[in-house]
């Protein structure tokens, strides 16, 4: 009849210590199966070997109730082997054996045991007349105790059920003999089967932590899996998102520009021609702000990632003059490169196209002056510089050019001069580069932006939040006790984290899941909270922003607030940002939530 178990437990869908520990001992079953499994020849082929050898020796006919009863316990090994088989099939059972599978297997073994311990007193009958062939006995018996070990090492009931009988069958048989001769013999059976016993739970222990190191690596292998399909799901997303509005945003203004363009040719010589050209620099100046303001969100959002290679900085200068030469030349600008033989690992086409940005502003701004671009070793870093010799740039403007949308000397928005957003897109990619941007300028004397570059890829950036705190205060700084905290956040088991984080730190910790939860414990103590914490998407139609407002204002007064958020969504940050309350950004570092909220209290009661 074929058997109906429940499937064995899957560990990498659970925390669960129990389950684990569970899983580790059902692979301690199986193999304890498939190395007795392995060894069953074996031990018959040593059965007949030594029932053979004594009875060539003796001629006694105990041999033969002997060889009956070890081999009559063999064949109950074996149907034991059939059965487990038949019930716990490989095919559900590939690597495990449920515990109730060995429920049967330490009766049989001891049986086993005891077999193989009689044999020193039906093989060699008391009475002393075949005492010398002891040794012989001794000699096969330690050899299959040894053997033994990793059969049984398993299960340490299985080590105690298989060497104990025969240690001590074998020793009381010795001791019988009596004589200098057997109680050595005795001591020695003793002290063999003690070191065969501690040896065998040694391998044990050494087993246990293998498979629990194996069963960590599976399933730390098997969330990779699961994250790294998530991750290429959620590229394949994004990518369909970024084309698919690339796609319909562009098609409708691709027209436009083709209209405008056809208008402008056709009214040559009209007095409409005018207009015509300034729908053309209306259209371009949509094209190119939309291109900008894709690149953003694909910058900000996470899209764009550096694919760094070995290249020498003189082939990306090269490049660079093949690109703008010619336009140098016809604006009347001596354009000159200096470089050395320095290699960068990065990626080169960022830094080709923050170089161009560089170069195309220089050339704009230059009149008939000079571009020097030049490239320095700076200790572990390379400084690739674009100098000019225009009209330069007044101090008060120079912290501010890097701003999305910030123009210098363009105060009438006039698009010929650009959007002032190229600048912003160059400073997010020197971030994505490990790297960093910076501009020196004299009014009237010209400029000089550079690149700093790490000479080799960089390691993952780290992220940076809103929460840094300040120096480290006592808890409950002001208050002369520790503090009391408000969790908003409808995940149970980030609230459930969070809790036992802070737990030693507050007096008390107030998870809730939804903000009419939120909102009845702040009722119900107005003064009852000296900090909440708030997730910024939550389950509610508000969120977290609009929580922290309502909750505030039921508390009668501005409680520090930590706003938690995992969105990279640019949008959803600026939002974040642009409430005032501190941000900081999901995966948060324990110390610096718990810095963060320190310090926002102590602020505020020191106010």
């Amino acid at each position: 009849m074929t058997s109906t178990l429940p499937p064995p437990p899957d560990p990498f869908v659970t925390d669960d210590a129990a389950t684990r520990n569970r899983f580790i001992r059902e692979r301690l079953n199986f193999q304890l199966f498939a190395m007795g499994r392995t060894t069953q020849v074996g031990a018959f082929l040593a059965a007949v070997l030594l029932w053979s050898i004594f009875f060539l020796l003796t001629r006694e006919a105990l041999v033969f109730a002997w060889a009956a009863l070890v081999h009559s316990a063999q064949a109950c090994r074996s149907w034991m082997f059939w059965r487990n088989a038949r019930d716990y099939p490989p095919s559900r059972f590939p690597d495990t054996q449920p515990s109730r599978a060995v429920a049967h297997v330490v009766p049989v073994l001891a049986a086993t045991a005891v077999a193989w311990g009689l044999s020193a007193w039906l093989l060699i009958p008391p009475g002393g007349a075949h005492d010398a062939q002891a040794p012989i006995l001794v000699v096969v018996l330690f050899g299959m105790m040894a053997a033994s070990i990793p059969a049984i090492m398993p299960q340490p009931r299985a080590v105690l059920a298989w060497l104990t009988p025969i240690t001590l069958l074998l020793a009381a048989r010795f001791a019988w003999m009596g004589g200098a001769q057997g109680w050595i013999m005795c001591t020695c059976t003793l002290l063999f089967g003690a070191t065969m016993g501690r040896f065998a739970m040694a391998q044990h222990r050494l087993q246990v932590a293998s498979l629990r190191a194996q069963l960590e690596k599976e399933t730390l292998t098997h969330e990779l899996m699961v994250r790294t399909r998530d991750l290429q799901r959620l590229n394949q997303e994004r990518s369909r998102f970024f084309a698919s509005a690339s796609h319909d945003l562009r098609q409708p203004v691709h027209a436009l520009a083709l209209f405008s363009r056809s208008l402008q040719r056709d009214l040559a010589g009209h007095p409409l021609q005018p207009v015509a050209g300034r729908v053309v620099q209306a259209t371009d100046a949509v094209s190119r702000l939309l291109n900008a303001m894709l690149d953003i969100s694909r910058i900000d959002a996470g899209a764009v990632q550096p694919q760094p290679s070995e290249v020498a900085v003189d082939q990306i200068f090269l490049r660079l003059a093949q690109m703008f030469e010619p336009r140098a030349n016809e604006a009347g600008i001596e354009l000159r490169f200096h470089t050395g033989p320095e290699l960068v690992t990065t990626d080169t086409e960022l830094v080709l196209r923050i170089l161009s940005n560089f170069l195309d502003n220089a050339i704009k701004y230059s009149g008939r002056g000079r571009i020097l671009v030049s490239a320095r070793v700076r200790n572990d870093r390379v400084r690739l510089a674009v100098w000019d010799s225009g009209r330069g740039i007044a101090a008060g403007h120079l912290e501010h050019v890097f701003d999305e949308f910030y123009q210098v000397d363009n105060p009438q928005r006039d698009v010929s001069h650009g959007l002032g957003i190229g600048l912003a897109i160059v400073k997010r990619l020197a971030r994505l580069l490990g790297g960093e941007v910076g501009v020196r300028s004299v009014t009237g004397r010209g400029s000089v932006f550079w690149l700093d570059l790490p000479r080799h890829a960089p390691a993952p950036l780290a992220r940076v939040t809103d929460g840094a705190a300040a120096a480290e205060l006592p808890a409950g700084a002001g208050t002369g006790r520790t503090p009391r905290v408000l969790l908003l956040d409808d995940e149970a088991s980030v609230g459930e984290a969070i809790r036992l984080w802070l737990a030693p730190h507050c007096e008390r910790i107030a998870i809730t899941q939804s903000v009419a939860a939120a909102r009845a414990l702040v009722q119900a103590s107005p003064e009852g909270f000296d900090a909440f914490i708030v997730d910024l998407r939550l389950a509610d139609a508000q969120n977290g922003i609009e929580a922290t407002a309502e909750l505030r204002a039921l508390a009668g007064r501005s409680v520090p607030t930590i706003l938690v958020t995992g969105d990279t969504d640019p949008a959803r940050v600026r939002a974040a940002y642009a409430s005032g309350l501190t941000v900081m950004f999901k995966p948060v570092q324990p110390e610096a939530l718990l810095q963060a909220l320190r310090t926002l209290i102590g602020n505020a009661h020191g106010a």
